[in-house]
Order: structure tokens, then sequence, then C-alpha cells
């Protein structure tokens, strides 16, 4: 196995400043690899076909050697400009996630049924709100006819003169109260 493919496989890849180089270096050393595979395609015959095939690895360290510094460069402003949020939890810190005792899952999973089972008396009781109110709806209009007959009732008792037959009807029943 390439030492280059080992480093870059080494952890999974989630975003480390040492990561990210790795993945860049990983891609550089995959382009350079295209790159010289097209070239010796384009230039092979079958009399040198042994001698590009040598000559490929050796080709490639020298791209490689040649592209190392700009690449040392980058690692060293990835160090400086990249950070992970420590709120990040990262792959190497999945021993730190919080795994449930058996008794925690039953607990979390009776949670569940629990809030399943209110879910279900939620929706019946939603589904009782509204049929409540399409039956107010459905009277809305007979109230509404009630509510102006009674508005007629005390406009023409307004016009009347009520207070008038109130008194009377006292001064009589104190008359009467006499005899």
């Amino acid at each position: 196995m390439d030492f280059n493919q080992s480093t870059y496989n080494l952890e999974f890849f989630n975003f480390t400043p040492e990561q990210i180089a790795a993945e860049r270096d990983s891609l550089v050393l995959a382009l350079i690899g295209r790159a010289v595979k097209t070239t010796i395609q384009k230039i092979e015959t079958p009399a040198t076909t042994a001698l590009l095939d040598q000559s490929k690895d050796a080709v490639i360290s020298l791209m490689m050697q040649a592209c190392q510094s700009k690449l040392d460069s980058l690692r060293e402003m990835d160090k400086v400009y990249f950070e992970v949020p420590p709120h990040v939890l990262q792959i190497k810190d999945f021993e730190l996630e919080q795994r449930f005792t058996s008794e925690e899952e039953e607990a979390k999973a009776a949670q569940v049924k629990e809030l399943k089972l209110r879910y279900r008396q939620n929706l019946a009781m939603l589904a009782e709100l509204k049929a409540e109110e399409d039956k107010y709806k459905d009277i809305e209009p007979l109230v509404q006819q009630e509510l102006e007959m009674h508005k007629q009732i005390y406009a023409a008792c307004a016009n009347s003169d009520i207070k008038k037959i109130y008194e009377f009807a006292m001064r009589v029943a104190k008359d009467h109260k006499h005899l």
C-alpha cells in the first residue's frame, strides 16, 4: 500500500487542517498520476512501453517534489486560518458521544410511547373541537337572527312610553294596597 494513501486513510476525513492537507496531497498526487498516465499513452510506442512504465514512478515522484514547497505553504496556511469549532463532534470524538444503558433506552421507548398516545389523544381532541366549531358555525345565523330580534324589541320598547306604564302600574298597586 502506498504511504500517501495510508496517511490519507489513517482516520476518516473530518475537516481538521491536517486532514485537509492530506486530502489536498492525495488529490495532487492523483492529478499528477493521471497527467503522467495520459502523457505516456500519447507518446508510447511498443518499443518505449517498458521504459516509460519504469520511469513513471520516478517522474511522479519528481513532480510531487516540485509541488511540495507549495503544498507545505498551503499546509501552514491551513493551520493558521482553518479551525474546527469546539462544538463540532468529530469522528475521533465519538467516544464522547452519549451511550444509553438498557434502562435509559427503555425509559426513552416508554417516553416515545407516551408521546404517541398523547399525540393520538390530541388528534381526537382536535377532531372533537373541529366538530364543535362546525356545529357553532351552523347555528351562528340563528343566533344572529335572534340578536337582531332583540335589537328590534329594544328599539320598539324605547319608542313607547313603557316608563309611564310602569309608573301607572306602580300607582295602581299602591292604591290597591291602601284599600
